[in-house]
């Protein structure tokens, strides 16, 4: 089966200008800039460094964890040098320790005094740092191609935090805005990270055909398992803020964004190999290429079907702890919304990547067949063997004129240059050797 390069070209083209439209109606209204309410605006955070901790006593309260104390701090601001002894309740016995560069929240007291609370750590220059060593590693491996993979990751983290989280919170579908959003995101970064050829055509189709399949497959299984979105306390608070907001839909859309992060992986992967396989056994037909590539697809699924499990099960380690501590059976565990959730995630995910593996592989197939060229290498695949390997296809040439490699005699047994020749020996020997190789010269 041949698929011309072009035909896959209007599907990808047909998919951008869908997600352009679909993203400029849903794009969001300018948000509205209001004044702040002085009678509830809390004080800025402020940069610190706790330089003193003093542990009191131990708090028995059965609404704090084991092992939760009192301490009092002593914090240096780093605007200007002063500082501020304030109490604080350290839930786990050592979340302070000298040196800890923290944010402050001042509070005003009745009285005019401030109180202090840690609001947060200091996290920047270590998020920094990490940030740093990735894209070392990135630019290392991958070089130019590293650039344009970080270009990519730029390009979706804009188009998360400037369109789809706006247009979530501004009344749109989520359904609806992660699926303009991620087909954006999917065309852009997977042709800015593998350039313009077939190779990343044939990707970008197949994932959108898995894509497909994965939401048709949430969206039935979410409603038939009564998947509310209730348990999730992000979602629950953001509803709270916002208000409106459907938060079954949010559970899809993130099914969705998540199932995208796996599924280019494993499309690009599946249409490399079959590329790959093509240059180096030119002479496979449809069916061999996507057997081979297949091999491949396998093993990469296994492994990527067991990954998807172990990041929803870190991700939901704690509360399986607390299920397995409330001595909860097995089903009740699996049935509860809490693990039904990444239940379903997993098991959807997954089924989108079996299928994004012959999906990807059988069009690789056809787009690799149809390049220029190929077609007469494929049809030569099914021909008579090559002359060499069929000594009737040389019937015109005389055959003491196609000597075995073998009966070439070895170097050494030539005579030494200055070495005098027994008499007519070596004209004879010398002329059998030109007659046999076609040279017929005196």
């Amino acid at each position: 089966m041949i698929i011309p390069h072009r035909v896959l070209l209007g599907v990808v083209v047909a998919l951008a200008v869908g997600a352009v439209a679909a993203i400029a109606w849903l794009w969001p209204p300018a948000p509205e800039v209001e004044e702040p309410d002085e009678a509830v605006e809390r004080g800025e955070l402020v940069d610190a460094t706790i330089v003193d901790v003093e542990r009191l006593d131990d708090i028995d309260d059965p609404g704090l964890p084991p092992g939760a104390v009192n301490v009092v701090l002593v914090a240096e601001l780093e605007a200007t040098g002063e500082l501020e002894v304030f109490p604080m309740v350290d839930e786990t016995g050592d979340l302070y320790e000298v040196g800890q560069q923290v944010r402050l929240e001042p509070f005003e007291r009745a009285d005019g005094d401030t109180d202090w609370l840690v609001a947060d750590f200091q996290r920047g220059p270590a998020m920094l740092a990490l940030t740093g060593l990735f894209v070392l590693a990135v630019l290392g491996l991958g070089r130019w191609q590293g650039v344009r993979a970080l270009a990519g990751l730029a390009i979706t983290f804009a188009l998360i935090i400037g369109f789809m989280v706006p247009a979530i919170l501004a009344g749109r579908s989520p359904v609806a805005v992660a699926l303009a959003g991620s087909v954006a995101i999917m065309i852009v970064t997977l042709y800015l990270a593998h350039g313009f050829n077939r190779k990343s055509t044939a990707a970008v189709v197949g994932t959108t055909g898995a894509l497909a399949l994965t939401v048709g497959l949430a969206a039935l299984f979410v409603e038939l398992a009564t998947i509310t979105g209730f348990t999730d306390e992000q979602a629950r608070f953001a509803n709270v803020e916002v208000g409106g907001l459907s938060l079954q839909g949010l559970l899809l859309a993130g099914i969705i964004v998540g199932a995208l992060g796996v599924l280019d992986d494993v499309t690009m992967s599946q249409a490399s190999t079959v590329f790959a396989l093509r240059r180096t056994a030119p002479r496979l037909g449809f069916a061999g290429l996507v057997s081979e590539a297949l091999a491949v697809g396998r093993d990469h699924v296994a492994a990527t079907v067991n990954t998807l499990f172990l990041a929803y099960a870190g991700a939901a380690l704690p509360l399986l702890i607390l299920f397995v501590t409330a001595d909860t059976g097995l089903g009740e565990i699996i049935t509860a919304e809490f693990v039904a959730v990444e239940v379903t995630r997993t098991l959807v995910g997954s089924i989108g990547l079996v299928a994004a593996v012959p999906i990807t592989t059988a069009l690789a197939a056809g787009v690799a067949l149809a390049e220029q060229g190929d077609g007469a290498a494929d049809a030569d695949a099914h021909a008579e063997p090559p002359p060499d390997a069929d000594p009737s296809s040389n019937a015109a040439t005389p055959p003491d004129a196609q000597p075995a490699p073998e009966a070439e005699p070895a170097p050494e047994a030539e005579p030494e240059p200055d070495a005098e020749p027994e008499p007519g020996a070596e004209t004879e020997w010398e002329q059998r050797l030109r007659r046999s190789y076609g040279l017929d010269q005196p």
